[in-house]
């Protein structure tokens, strides 16, 4: 499957889990964007041309829990959007990030692996620093928020 360059005006999506999110400001907690695997130099996330906030949300159904061989629960999941541009102008020397289209296809699809045209990757080191994380929170927004669980 082709990967494409993913414009500086274009979104992309990425999951927060609810025991990620801060019950103060109910914000994303920084931690909320460190790279998986936290040793990894990546963070996926969903590309808007491909998908909607509900559609990415949605997919969190199909794949399975490493843990329990389960489907994840996607109400377990908000869903926050960052301008793509916005992410790679950050200047945050150091921690420069990158986003690039990494589409997910296996013909057949695997159970609990679901393919994904829309899946992206957010590349740079995160690391243990929280200063940067939080930056990162304040670039995006929600597109699915806590409590009210709908497109804002």
């Amino acid at each position: 499957m082709e990967k494409l360059f993913i414009p500086n005006e274009d979104h992309v999506f990425c999951r927060v889990g609810v025991d990620f999110i801060s019950s103060k400001d109910h914000k994303p907690r920084a931690s909320a964007f460190r790279n998986t695997p936290v040793t990894g130099n990546n963070l996926s996330c969903d590309w808007d041309r491909y998908c909607t906030a509900e559609s990415s949300r949605a997919l969190i159904g199909r794949q399975f829990n490493t843990r329990t061989g389960r489907p994840k629960d996607p109400n377990k999941f908000c869903i926050y959007k960052f301008n793509v541009g916005a992410v790679r102008n950050m200047n945050f020397p150091g921690r420069e990030q990158q986003i690039a289209h990494d589409p997910i296809y296996c013909d057949p699809e695997m159970a609990g692996a679901p393919n994904n045209i829309a899946h992206s990757i957010m590349i740079g080191d995160k690391g243990n620093d929280e200063e940067f994380r939080i930056k990162l929170v304040e670039a995006g927004s929600w597109a699915i928020g806590p409590g009210v669980m709908k497109v804002a």
